[in-house]
């Protein structure tokens, strides 16, 4: 006799379900198709130290059964923050890359909150979807907010013709470096050299074109900020200098009289003046006077000298006084007291000298002769009658009876000689 059908709820309806249930662990799991890499999308995009960031993917996988967060590029276990279900985002399960600051959001997000430049790095999500299994990555960079940057050295003086280079110093975070002189921006040329991270400028052979205020300008995603201003100053000159008002002035007894040096020099010059080669011992750019007196008069001449390039300019002008033509300024008349004193002795002692050379010539002639031993040959001159000391001879006196003769000197028709 045949069995009947088993009754519902029999033995055979639990060894139906039973294998049943066997079979269906023993099918093959469906296979499990792994999508390329999603994307994942930064808010904000260049989040700031101390700020908030999140991650989360754009057009998650529909039913997402589970969400997992890892601090790498690929989904292994020593880089998992957390795991959650979207459903209760709110109990994660905690990994070891967890700092405190991670949460879970809906659509499979993750909140980082006061992100610091060690967040900075590689981020991945395994998301998990019946038959769906999709892994997305996404390099997060944190930026900080910069300090303001500063140029070493912060003043220069630089001689003309030289060189001189500056350094910006900033932090590290910061992409981009740009110089400017006086607020405009500078390129690199013949004479602006850059270094290769424009950390540093140099300049060649300077120019007086090249001075200025200098400042560096340092940047990233998040903020810029210049420097203060670096003053270079370039050293010159004077290369020549100039009195104003020009000469030659003439000027009455009585007027002021100014005059002003001028000179074109870097750090500006220091000014000496003089009169007639006399250092008048006053300084500055300015000389002002009122001319009392015909000395004041001549040639007045300003020094201008720059320490910094060691280099001196002079000038000069001339001031006259209305009158008779003084001597020049430049000879020598004044005398000393000593000098004064020999010139009158001298004076007297040649007066009383010639004195008594014309006592000695005058007595000389008062005194006659002596008589020389022989009889001198007397000798007449044709000359006039003169009054004689005796007086004239007396009238009526006889003539001298002795013969007298008388020859001509050779080649002295004047002069005759009385033989006897």
């Amino acid at each position: 006799m045949g069995r009947g059908p088993p009754r519902p709820g029999g033995p055979w309806a639990r060894v139906l379900l039973a294998a049943s249930v066997l079979g269906s662990c023993l099918q093959p799991a469906p296979a499990q198709s792994t999508r390329p890499p999603g994307t994942i999308v930064l808010s904000p995009p260049s989040p700031a130290v101390g700020g908030g960031v999140s991650l989360a993917p754009r057009d998650p996988p529909q039913n997402l059964l589970t969400c997992a967060w890892y601090r790498s590029a690929t989904a292994d276990e020593p880089g998992r923050i957390l795991t959650y279900y979207p459903s209760e985002p709110s109990a994660p399960n905690i990994g070891p890359a967890h700092t405190g600051r991670e949460t879970g959001g809906p659509g499979c997000a993750l909140h980082i909150a006061g992100v610091t430049l060690s967040d900075t790095g590689n981020y991945s999500l395994l998301m998990e979807a019946p038959g769906n299994r999709v892994l997305a990555a996404v390099l997060l960079r944190v930026w900080e907010m910069l300090p303001r940057p500063t140029v070493t050295p912060n003043q220069t003086l630089v001689p003309e013709n030289r060189t001189f280079s500056l350094t910006c110093n900033s932090s590290p975070s910061a992409d981009t470096r740009l110089w400017l002189r006086d607020g405009e921006p500078l390129g690199p040329s013949r004479r602006l050299v850059l270094s290769p991270d424009n950390r540093t400028l140099t300049v060649l052979n300077v120019t007086r074109g090249d001075a200025g205020a200098y400042q560096c300008e340092v940047g990233n995603a998040v903020s810029s900020k210049r420097s203060e201003p670096s003053p270079v100053t370039v050293t010159y000159g004077p290369d020549s200098a100039r009195i104003d008002p020009p000469g030659p002035i003439l000027l009455p007894l009585g007027s002021p009289l100014t005059l002003t040096c001028v000179a074109d020099s870097v750090p500006a010059p220091s000014y000496r003046w003089a009169l007639n080669g006399t250092d008048t011992g006053q300084t500055g750019s300015s000389f002002t006077l009122t001319l009392t007196t015909s000395a004041q008069q001549g040639t007045y001449e300003c020094q201008a000298h720059n320490s910094g390039t060691n280099l001196t300019a002079w000038a000069s002008v001339a001031v006259r006084v209305p009158g008779p033509d003084p001597p020049p300024p430049d000879a020598n008349l004044g005398l000393s007291a000593g000098a004064i004193v020999g010139i009158v002795i001298g004076s007297l002692a040649g007066v009383a000298l010639a004195g008594v050379a014309a006592y000695f010539l005058y007595s000389r002639c008062q005194i006659e002769p002596p008589q020389a031993k022989a009889a001198p040959v007397l000798v007449y001159e044709n000359l006039p009658p003169t009054a004689c000391a005796g007086g004239a001879a007396p009238p009526r006196s006889p003539p001298d009876p002795g013969p007298t003769y008388e020859t001509l000197q050779p080649r002295q028709p004047d002069v005759y000689e009385e033989l006897k």
